[in-house]
């Protein structure tokens, strides 16, 4: 999945749960790997219809640099820590 942070094309919002989304040309429209365990959309982790942002550069910055990361990036697989 790709992430928030470092996404450099178009930011788009989720018509279904109104949350940041991108279209890929491959796989369409998605959402972004930090949403993985906090947004419930109904598509996820594809999203709904696309709305179209007229961001400027300050605010899509400030979202980028803010928004919340659910992704389990600990993997647990290995056991507890010593």
């Amino acid at each position: 999945m790709v992430s928030i942070k470092t996404y450099t094309g178009p930011v788009t919002l989720c018509r279904s749960c109104g949350q940041p989304s991108f279209t890929d040309e491959v796989i369409g429209h998605q959402h972004f790997n930090e949403q993985w365990d906090g947004v419930f959309c109904p598509h996820f982790p594809l999203a709904g219809e696309r709305i179209d942002m007229d961001w400027d550069d300050m605010s899509l910055d400030q979202m980028r640099a803010e928004y919340p990361d659910t992704y389990p990036h600990q993997s647990f697989a290995a056991g507890p820590r010593a």
